[in-house]
């Protein structure tokens, strides 16, 4: 969430514990005790220490508070006001803030106060259901989609909220959650469960199209086939010198194709094993289809597609090593956003913070942190 309006612009004032600072840091793997975790999801952030168990911690946190368009917080529902920062609280301090909440299940509901990560949110929405393959148990998603939804969420929020408060002044609670973000991607599976079309497992097979799947080629690679438009799957055929299946009622239709998936893809498979990837992706972009090669992680770091829309962006982390950051998304033409300083280290913009924008003197300065407070 704050990543996206970093990219964007934003001033991002990043508040950690003393000491141990955001739990991301401690996460492996690490170049020189710097987290590649951390510094995935925190560019363009500037980082401050405060022990919000202390009254002299509180009094600074209300003071940025009073100076910010918006708060970002994930804790449980119920921790910032045991802090002293509900949503209540803060607009006191700031009647214009808005403030983002993100929990596991929202401020409200009967699992509102539960603890929640990512493969719970999965496993709750049903992604983990849909996904995998019918004869064993559901997975979750690889990466982590159900923390990046809600932050995509809390963005978008915190837009809208900040549209409305130009418009009236008024600042607001913007309640977004992890279990939440994927229900709004499982939105048409539910609808089709609701009225009794269950939705299978269908391992990498594209739901309501045939063939679909990740194809061998004859040098060990997968190219992924995609054939939903109804012009698709006769120029396959045309493709495999096979016109006769065309004429095959079992595929005349979508429906059809989408029933008997499983004998098309073995099909389109054992054309397939004949070629190379590289020949295969030449003949299906001569055809106009939908095809993209199943690339290993380390292949995405070098495609060429990848690399020419600058979606990874090599940023030097304080001389500790160059890492590829993930590219600024989505791109405007008026008004880009930009990638301008790397993940920061811990409470590095103590002074900065808080005597530029605070007025703490140097002197107190010293003693906020004699005292553990910063």
């Amino acid at each position: 969430c704050t990543m996206i309006l970093g990219d964007m612009g934003a001033e991002v004032i990043k508040v950690e514990e003393p000491g141990s600072g955001d739990h991301g840091r401690q996460n492996s793997p690490n170049i020189d005790g710097f987290s590649l975790y951390f510094a995935a999801f925190n560019r363009n952030k500037r980082s401050v220490t405060l022990n919000l168990k202390t009254e002299k911690g509180k009094e600074l946190l209300r003071g940025l508070v009073e100076r910010a368009d918006v708060l970002v917080e994930n804790y449980r529902p119920g921790v910032m006001a045991r802090f002293g920062f509900s949503y209540e609280e803060v607009s006191k301090m700031n009647p214009g803030i808005i403030m983002v909440s993100s929990s596991g299940f929202g401020q409200t509901g009967p699992y509102a106060k539960r603890a929640a990560f990512d493969s719970v949110a999965q496993a709750m929405s049903g992604m983990m259901s849909v996904t995998g393959f019918d004869d064993r148990p559901g997975v979750r998603v690889g990466p982590a989609i159900a923390d990046s939804t809600a932050g995509f969420f809390g963005a978008m929020g915190a837009i809208l909220a900040l549209y409305h408060k130009k418009c009236t002044g008024e600042g607001q609670l913007v309640d977004v959650s992890l279990l939440e973000g994927q229900l709004v991607l499982m939105a048409y599976t539910l609808m089709r469960q609701s009225v009794g079309s269950t939705m299978k497992r269908g391992g990498s097979s594209g739901a309501g199209a045939g063939p679909s799947a990740a194809f061998p080629t004859s040098d060990g690679k997968f190219v992924y086939v995609f054939a939903q438009d109804a012009n698709h799957f006769p120029r396959i055929c045309q493709l495999m010198d096979k016109p006769e299946l065309v004429e095959n009622p079992r595929y005349a239709t979508r429906a059809g194709r989408t029933e008997h998936r499983a004998e098309l893809n073995s099909i389109v498979s054992e054309w397939t094993r004949t070629l190379t990837a590289d020949a295969l992706e030449a003949i299906l972009g001569e055809a106009e289809l939908a095809f993209g090669r199943v690339n290993e992680l380390a292949e995405v770091l070098e495609d060429p597609q990848i690399r020419a829309r600058e979606m990874l962006v090599e940023v030097d982390h304080h001389g500790k090593g160059t890492l590829p950051l993930v590219g600024v998304f989505p791109k405007l033409t008026k008004s880009p956003g930009s990638i301008r300083t790397p993940a920061p280290l811990l409470g590095q913009h103590n002074e900065e913070i808080f005597c530029g924008i605070l007025d703490v003197s140097k002197e107190e300065f010293a003693t906020l942190q004699a005292e553990g407070v910063i």
